[in-house]
């Protein structure tokens, strides 16, 4: 049985063909094959077909009408939207858990670009798009956790080896590689008396050191480059204007932020980023929670520890807010810390949309550091 279209679907396919210019698509997304979907005005029929990846792209080159594409959030959705763009169509990325509720119980490639046509004629909010720019230092960002990630893994390996020979490193922060290394040495030396066992952990000693040097050297790097772009673009400078936001966090609002236009409220960039707090509530009781675990997680990390070591600084030095004052007497230290993550993401939409230094008099919770 084909799918129906309601009257008010026709009504909005009609909308956006005569007053907006653009004709909408559906494309479910997939690495070698895509599924399209749109109204065929002049047979008053719903298309639903499939084609290869390079043939999607020569009917997205050939189009005769300007499109208005949807697509489900993906690895590859900004890549999509900037193509399309560029042959002189539009595109809206929609939310997969949005999408999801105009599918029926049945899954196949049909039915999922039926439902993301069905969502794009409706009010579902599409998701901003990333700048080329932007998105490629979002996957530094990506990289260097990655990397980072696996130094801490190759830290804890060396650990347990050390430890299944009798030798207790310690984790002390910086000294850690130092204490690794001056157990790996008293390990070597406790072997000397048994050539085979002093030749096996050699092997050992020597691919752990270079792994972890490896790995702290591209470390630094990506350091290194991200510092040097944030002390030469303005609107990171601008940023490390705020308190509590160093070049590596500007840099990385930077990025998650782009043109402020991508975002019709402050509000809406700190959902984005992951910082807006769950607002649940019935009966006219409103409930204000916490903040949800979806975002981008390495820029909602930035965020607290710039929050944390704002608030640490100021309780230290009193010069923190009236406002935080009074919720420390109310309030677990962690709540404020999220309410000020909130309101650092809030500042920061704030100081690149208006491109100009953070102003301590336009606001009422975060104060200069002094």
């Amino acid at each position: 049985m084909k799918p129906k279209l309601s009257d008010y679907e026709l009504a909005t396919i009609a909308y956006h063909r005569d007053t907006l210019g653009v004709n909408p698509v559906a494309v479910d997304v997939a690495s070698r094959v895509m599924q399209v979907c749109y109204f065929d005005s002049d047979k008053k029929l719903l298309k639903n077909f499939q084609l290869a990846r390079s043939k999607f792209f020569e009917f997205v080159d050939k189009a005769p009408e300007p499109f208005l594409f949807g697509i489900e959030a993906c690895g590859s959705c900004n890549y999509l939207s900037r193509y399309f763009e560029s042959k002189g169509h539009q595109c809206r990325i929609l939310p997969a858990a949005k999408v999801k509720a105009f599918l029926n119980l049945d899954k196949n490639d049909k039915i999922d670009s039926t439902g993301i046509f069905k969502a794009m004629l409706s009010s579902v909010e599409s998701i901003p798009a990333k700048s080329l720019e932007n998105q490629l230092l979002m996957n530094l960002f990506t990289i260097r956790d990655q990397l980072v990630k696996q130094h801490t893994q190759c830290l804890n390996a060396a650990h347990g080896i050390l430890y299944e020979h009798g030798i207790v490193a310690g984790s002390a922060g910086v000294e850690t590689s130092a204490k690794i290394t001056q157990g790996f040495t008293d390990a070597q030396e406790s072997f000397e008396h048994d050539p085979m066992a002093s030749a096996h952990f050699s092997v050992i000693k020597i691919a752990v050191f270079n792994i972890l040097d490896n790995l702290k050297e591209q470390i630094d790097t990506i350091n290194q480059y991200i510092l040097k772009y944030g002390s030469s673009n303005n609107t990171c400078l601008n940023l490390t204007t705020i308190p509590g936001i160093g070049v590596q966090t500007a840099v990385a609002l930077n990025a998650a932020l782009g043109d402020p236009k991508r975002f019709h409220s402050a509000r809406a960039f700190c959902a984005y980023v992951g910082v807006a707090p769950i607002i649940t509530g019935t009966g006219g009781k409103i409930t204000v929670m916490g903040i949800r675990k979806s975002g981008i997680r390495s820029l909602k990390k930035s965020l607290y520890m710039g929050a944390m070591v704002y608030l640490t600084y100021a309780m230290k030095n009193g010069t923190q807010s009236s406002w935080v004052k009074d919720r420390l007497k109310t309030k677990r230290k962690k709540v404020i810390i999220c309410a000020i993550m909130n309101r650092l993401a809030r500042i920061a939409y704030a100081v690149v949309k208006n491109g100009e230094v953070f102003d301590e008099t336009k606001c009422n919770l975060i104060k200069k550091l002094r």
